[in-house]
């Protein structure tokens, strides 16, 4: 299994990775990028430094992966670049920031994406600069003000002058063309060209060099970051898949994504099938949970984990939680979740006040799912009460939120009578009301959530049981 280590730096223009390196140990990747942070986050790493990333037109890291990762208790620092407008925007959500252009954002000083952009080499060529950010011509004028060789409005009036420049053709040779310059005596031009080429400030260095001492400090105590900031909302279905796609599984070799796995597990059609139905069901049943205000007892959490470990034979460690792209706190919030949906079912509805005699209706269902009622056997009998408990609360849903049978549906009813009734040879003293129920929840799960306004996607939900049954290691493993 590939070794990580607990502190992960994207960094690029801003700082040559050897010398970061000779400040702070940890494992360091290029200028970061959408889905970067989801692709490591089941690496085991604890604090995560945003420093440099792609911009402009390029897919740049996304406010959600961030948040994400804080929510899962990674610390997240930023500074210098990508990492220091990010922090501005998502201090109010945990991630932390650190150096002067970060301050600038914060307090509103500066607001354009492009005070940081700039073109630079690619990783053979160490991420060298090409152009100059604003930033740096910014606290260069600044600084060029308070040694008195230019006065504040014409520090300016030159930033402005900066500003209109292309990003990529930015240059302190640029800015020797302003007209505030050019209108200077000979001799104060001159003095102000051997300024601006002897004494620029490369802040974003200063910045990548501070957040990395910082850490380096701090990496020696236990900095933690307080769990009461805000969390964004659920994201739609859209984005869920997209996240789903981008997570990251730990293999020896690699890392695999999440679009690897849903290709995988796509090759095996009677899987797919049963998990839209199952998936479905859950989310159903977990909408009615949360309408009811129903919550699963957090005392019995331990208790079922160590069940569930057992019957799937998962060992919970660091290697089984990589492979399956999970962090110990999102897989215990997964199973948080899923054990939800288990308890309820197994409660049973009359438990939870629903008027409904599971017994009999046990008893009058056997006949559809049993040609041999002479013996039924506890293992059979308890899959059917399973089923039929999930059912009463799908039905206890749809009866909450004022669905019924429209005409189509009616249609539909009556079809999956007849079927049940020509399969089995049934009389027609059978009671119809058992099949009409059971043909209803099926007309439901088919249609599926989002049919009814339920945010709810497919692939993030059959991700997310692939990966706490252990299902998407081995279907990586042998994809």
């Amino acid at each position: 299994m590939q070794s990580f280590l607990p502190i992960a730096v994207f960094l690029g223009p801003s700082l040559k990775i050897d010398e970061a390196r000779k400040i702070l140990d940890a494992d360091y990747y290029p200028p970061i990028s959408k889905g970067d942070i989801y692709r490591i986050m089941a690496s085991g790493v604890e604090t995560i430094i945003l420093i440099d990333g792609v911009l402009h037109r390029e897919r740049a890291v996304w406010q959600r992966e961030i948040c994400d990762a804080i929510n899962a208790g990674i610390k997240v620092y930023g500074a210098s670049g990508v990492g220091a407008l990010r922090a501005a925007e998502l201090q109010v959500f945990g991630m932390k920031g650190c150096g002067q252009i970060f301050e600038w954002y914060r307090d509103e000083i500066i607001d354009g994406d492009d005070e940081i952009w700039l073109t630079y080499g690619d990783a053979t060529d160490n991420f060298r600069p090409i152009s100059e950010p604003l930033v740096n011509i910014r606290y260069t004028l600044l600084n060029a003000v308070k040694d008195g060789l230019l006065r504040a409005e014409q520090a300016e009036e030159l930033i402005g002058f900066a500003k209109k420049i292309y990003y990529p053709n930015r240059s302190y040779q640029q800015l020797l063309k302003s007209p505030v310059l050019q209108h200077l005596s000979p001799v104060a031009f001159a003095d102000i060209t051997t300024y601006l080429m002897t004494k620029q400030v490369d802040l974003k260095k200063l910045d990548a060099i501070q957040v990395l001492n910082l850490q380096a400090e701090v990496s020696q105590k236990q900095d933690i970051i307080s769990s009461k900031f805000n969390k964004l909302e659920l994201p739609v279905p859209e984005i869920l898949s997209k996240i789903v796609e981008m997570t990251g599984f730990i293999r020896a070799d690699k890392i695999c994504t999440g679009r690897e796995l849903l290709l995988a597990v796509k090759q095996d059609v009677n899987l797919l099938k049963e998990m839209q139905i199952n998936l479905s069901k859950h989310c159903f049943i977990r909408e009615w949970a949360q309408q009811n205000c129903i919550v699963y007892p957090e005392q019995n959490l331990e208790y079922d984990l160590v069940k569930w470990e057992k019957v799937h034979g998962i060992v919970c460690n660091v290697k089984w939680l990589q492979s399956n792209g999970l962090t110990l706190y999102s897989y215990r919030e997964l199973m948080r979740d899923h054990l939800a949906i288990d308890w309820i079912t197994n409660q049973e509805p009359e438990y939870f006040g629903i008027n409904v005699n599971l017994e009999q209706f046990i008893q009058e269902e056997l006949p559809i799912t049993n040609s041999n009622l002479s013996y039924v056997s506890q293992v059979e009998l308890t899959v059917l009460r399973y089923k039929l408990s999930q059912r009463y609360f799908i039905l206890e849903w749809a009866t909450q939120n004022n669905i019924f049978p429209d005409i189509s549906l009616k249609s539909y009813l009556e079809k999956k009578e007849q079927e049940s009734i020509s399969a089995n040879s049934l009389n027609l003293n059978f009671d119809r009301f058992i099949l009409k129920n059971r043909a209803f929840e099926e007309w439901i799960v088919k249609q599926g959530p989002n049919y009814f306004g339920i945010p709810w996607s497919f692939p993030s939900a059959l991700c997310r049981q692939l990966q706490i049954t252990g299902k998407a290691a081995y279907l990586l493993k042998n994809n």
